[in-house]
């Protein structure tokens, strides 16, 4: 009652929706915890901002492990983790839960993807600054320690189409996704949803809509690996289609064409790289 009544007081009324201490039970809900229901809540301070971190995951036992890990590992003592599963039916479930000691909050329920999942996820959200560690992304040694600012870019690093390791630059926001969602640490003062009409290109529209701009990467010794062998690399074809909409809604038609162009140079060159390599 006494955190509720702090968020309560917290809440702006410019913030779109109340963060929610618990998600209302969803459909073929399988279970919850962690330790928000054990009463334990933690918030930000003028010196320490609380940085929420949020994995979402649907039967990812093979992978989930590992960025459980690297999150509730981080030196930086002001972590809120949560994580939202799908309603797995492998063994996920008993990984989060031998992990409950270390996540604020988990639920594990039907969801209508990614990105209502990570709606979720921002919905529960209390701290100054959100960053998504999808199942299968972690980070390698310490980064959120080295955060001084909110929003900021975290090096990222993540395996080409050709298998080689290679680390991320932020390009051009008015020609696709600029940087991966897994290396953005979002200001999460006012909240905002990822638009459920794109199925693999919202993290692109959050961003523009998030007004995330170019700025130094953040030098840490440590960075996060990107799993970039998602749903939106397997289909090229439909996350080009909604980014060029997404492009002609913000950017306008000159942009658009550009990035059409570009996009087709691009698999023409890695159809070729691929059949040298």
């Amino acid at each position: 009652d006494i955190v509720a009544a702090e968020l309560k007081a917290a809440h702006k009324p410019e913030d779109a929706f109340e963060t929610l201490v618990f998600l209302p039970e969803g459909q073929g809900r399988q279970g919850e915890g962690g330790l928000r229901t054990k009463g334990y809540f933690k918030l930000s301070t003028a010196d320490k901002p609380l940085i929420t971190v949020v994995t979402v995951v649907f039967n990812g036992e093979k992978l989930l492990e590992e960025t459980i890990l690297s999150v509730i590992n981080q030196a930086y003592d002001n972590v809120e983790y949560i994580i939202i599963d799908g309603g797995s039916t492998d063994g996920t479930l008993d990984i989060i839960k031998k992990y409950e000691h270390a996540i604020d909050y988990w639920v594990s329920e039907r969801d209508k993807g990614i990105y209502d999942a990570m709606n979720k996820g921002i919905d529960l959200s209390l701290g100054s600054g959100i960053v998504f560690m999808n199942a299968g992304d972690y980070f390698v040694g310490e980064v959120l320690n080295f955060i001084k600012n909110i929003p900021c870019l975290l090096r990222v690093k993540c395996k080409n189409f050709l298998g080689l390791v290679k680390e991320l630059m932020f390009k051009n926001p008015k020609q696709g996704m600029p940087y991966c969602h897994q290396g953005i640490v979002f200001d999460n003062k006012i909240k905002m949803h990822y638009d459920l009409s794109y199925s693999i290109s919202s993290d692109y529209d959050f961003l523009i809509k998030k007004g995330v701009e170019k700025q130094p990467i953040l030098n840490s010794t440590g960075y996060v690996y990107y799993d970039d062998n998602g749903i939106s690399s397997k289909n090229i074809i439909l996350r080009d289609k909604e980014s060029s909409k997404i492009i002609m809604n913000n950017f306008g038609f000159f942009y658009y064409c550009l990035f059409i162009v570009k996009s087709w140079v691009k698999v023409k060159i890695k159809k070729l790289l691929r059949v040298i390599v």
